[in-house]
């Protein structure tokens, strides 16, 4: 039997490894998951059909990741490669805390963006749209939660990262492992993305700048992960990232949301330092059984 023994390291990597040819078979099925998505579904506006007979709670984005998460999660890495939802970071004695904290850090979301307001003396007005068109706004939020959100932090945060790290034996410093599988998983990440920027349009150095952007905010979700433990949580944060869901209209959202992420990872990060530290020169006991 497989086993990858590590002392001292992070909760979330103990679980079971697999096979790197699982690995590099879902990293094909996603890329042909992305571009079946981009170059069929949406260009056809097959899945509209879906958003609007339920008036937009189940929107385009929604409809295309159910489909992903049945056919790389529920069939690919559950049924195929034989791990369970925990394997994958979604462990329910973590569901509770994770909600909690998504709903706390959109309330921080919403405070720094009213204190960025105020401060400049921007005008206030209240988002009506939560009210007036509700079905639309609360559809895009679920569309990350239970669709893009959901679907990106399980294959990239909760697999790729955990079993690129499993893989990554010969490194003998915990934290040195983990920053190498952080930014091994969250390239190959940015790297997935490259079929959907070509198709939007993107060129030249504008490429180049989106490709470094994602690679950063996977590295921010994959330590977000590692500090937490909580894959429920980045989910969360991921999904408010993508859509700003506001009680007021303002222009200060997306930066009030990169403030807010900044500073949750610099708290936890000071919470967690003694542990790292610790955890930087010990040795690993790395066996196969």
């Amino acid at each position: 039997m497989l086993s990858n023994k590590v002392t001292d390291m992070p909760s979330i990597f103990e679980i079971k490894p697999t096979p790197l040819r699982f690995i590099v078979s879902l990293i094909f099925i996603h890329i042909l998951f992305t571009l079946m998505v981009n170059l069929i579904l949406f260009e056809n506006g097959t899945l509209s059909i879906i958003a609007k007979s339920t008036s937009g709670w189940i929107n385009e984005t929604l409809a295309a990741n159910l489909f992903g998460l049945v056919l790389e999660v529920v069939i690919f890495l559950c049924m195929i490669a034989k791990l369970s939802l925990r394997d994958l970071g979604l462990k329910k004695n973590k569901l509770l805390a994770g909600l909690i904290g998504t709903f706390l850090f959109w309330l921080a979301i919403n405070i720094v963006d009213l204190c960025m307001t105020l401060l400049t003396h921007s005008s206030l007005s209240f988002n009506d749209d939560i009210f007036r068109n509700s079905n639309v706004v609360f559809g895009e939020l679920l569309g990350q939660i239970f669709g893009n959100a959901l679907l990106e932090e399980v294959l990239f945060r909760g697999f790729l990262l955990v079993q690129i790290y499993l893989l990554l034996q010969r490194i003998n410093s915990n934290t040195s492992r983990i920053v190498y599988a952080m930014f091994i998983s969250q390239s190959i990440f940015a790297a997935i993305h490259i079929p959907n920027r070509i198709y939007t349009g993107l060129v030249g150095m504008d490429f180049v700048y989106d490709f470094i952007i994602l690679v950063i905010l996977g590295v921010i979700f994959s330590l977000l992960y590692v500090l937490t433990n909580n894959l429920f949580f980045v989910i969360g944060v991921h999904s408010l990232m993508n859509v700003q869901l506001m009680f007021w209209d303002s222009s200060f959202t997306y930066t009030a949301t990169l403030i807010c992420v900044f500073l949750l990872t610099c708290i936890l990060f000071y919470i967690k330092r003694k542990e790292f530290r610790a955890q930087k020169q010990k040795p690993m006991d790395v066996g196969l059984h």
